[in-house]
């Protein structure tokens, strides 16, 4: 059987809506991926009766339970004294935690608030667990069969610490459990029916917990199964039928892939982007070590910066902001400016307003100027708040890049 998890989210914030949890969307993908049963998703309040309730009430169904949120120093974070509370235990100071946070302050040629020493404090009967991404103390307790784990709200700083101390430590208590477990795939430039039509009804002879996510024009297939065996004869079949659209088989971003194959291949990108307004650029530079292979970008938002670029007025009265002409001039002239392999144009008009009859909003130009000379522009008709034009419009982009690179 598999072994249950329940994952328990502290804070006003996220119960008044204020906060969206996508640390519980993480972890809930982390550890079913590991093969845990995830059994719930809970939120409860800044208060100490309210976690000591909680907790006690989830720990008898579940033999592991994270918890996330209220580890700050300020009287609100109060999930230390509520786990406490709950084992009927003191908390304890640990000085090489205290110690941390007087270097860390120091570092940057501050003082430690008074009511910082509160993050150096645990409960009595539990591991610390050192955060190496910022000063909030996480820790673990161990109770018979039952698991208990505590780590910050703040998304980086769970997310690292999760791969950093709570991966290794899953990993070592319950061994065997995650060998050959979980399969990812991503895909670009294919839709969820298309997906489910390549893949075909034998596709799911097998015993398989399979899940089918669709985002800004992406799709990611997540398939948990008992044996090694079934999820290598499931890869090959993906290989097979979705080939020309799987762009990787872990969790690595669509942007960093490029980036790697630019890199490999000694190549450079520059960006104009006009209707996705530098959202494209954000994505490359958000990589890390895009400078390799990343020149620049500009926003091209206004009919002025289109021409200072260097696309002719004249074009641009000829055929309009939003055609396939101006986005390959913008990217055969961004390119040239910016001295990069390949240079990408992006013009539309991504609403609410400024469509028209004969270009309705969704209406996206994508350009790509290549190396060997050659250019060429795709038309397409997104639809959905502006936000998601802007996503898939910069997605679509990414794609025709990559089909060209790989």
């Amino acid at each position: 059987m598999k072994p249950t998890a329940a994952i328990l989210s502290v804070g006003n914030e996220i119960l008044r809506g204020s906060v969206v949890n996508t640390n519980a969307a993480f972890l809930g993908r982390e550890l079913s991926g590991l093969g845990f049963e995830v059994v719930s998703h809970g939120v409860c309040a800044d208060s100490q009766e309210a976690i000591r309730f909680r907790l006690g009430e989830v720990l008898r169904r579940v033999e592991l339970i994270i918890m996330m949120g209220g580890l700050g120093p300020t009287p609100d974070d109060v999930t230390r004294e509520g786990i406490a509370a709950h084992f009927k235990v003191p908390l304890v100071f640990s000085a090489q935690q205290y110690s941390r946070l007087l270097k860390v302050y120091k570092r940057y040629g501050k003082r430690v608030p008074p009511l910082v020493k509160r993050e150096a404090f645990y409960p009595e009967n539990a591991k610390p667990l050192i955060n190496r991404f910022g000063i909030a103390l996480g820790f673990s307790i161990e109770t018979g069969s039952k698991i208990v784990i505590a780590l910050p709200g703040v998304p980086s700083e769970l997310q690292n610490m999760y791969f950093d101390v709570v991966l290794p430590f899953l990993k070592k208590k319950y061994g065997d459990l995650f060998k050959g477990r979980k399969l990812i795939v991503r895909m670009a430039g294919i839709s969820e029916p298309d997906v489910m039509k390549k893949l075909g009804k034998d596709f799911f002879d097998d015993q398989l917990d399979f899940g089918i996510y669709p985002s800004a024009g992406e799709i990611a297939i997540r398939i948990l199964a008992d044996r090694a065996d079934v999820l290598a004869r499931l890869k090959k079949k993906i290989a097979t039928r979705l080939k020309d659209r799987i762009y990787g088989w872990d969790e690595t971003p669509f942007s960093v892939v490029i980036g790697n194959i630019l890199t490999k291949k000694k190549q450079t990108l520059a960006i104009a982007e006009s209707c996705t307004g530098g959202l494209l650029a954000s994505r490359i530079t958000a990589c890390p070590g895009a400078s390799a292979y990343f020149h620049g970008g500009v926003v091209t938002y206004h009919l002025s910066a289109k021409t200072d670029l260097g696309v002719p007025e004249k074009l641009i009265k000829e055929y309009g902001e939003v055609s396939a002409q101006v986005a390959i001039q913008l990217a055969k002239s961004v390119r040239i400016r910016m001295g990069s392999s390949f240079g990408i144009g992006i013009t539309g008009v991504a609403g609410p307003g400024g469509g028209s009859s004969k270009k309705p909003v969704g209406l996206v130009y994508i350009g790509l100027a290549s190396p060997d000379g050659t250019v060429r522009a795709w038309k397409h008709i997104f639809w959905g708040e502006r936000h998601q034009i802007q996503d898939k419009a910069a997605t679509k982009a990414l794609e025709y890049l990559w089909r060209k690179i790989r």
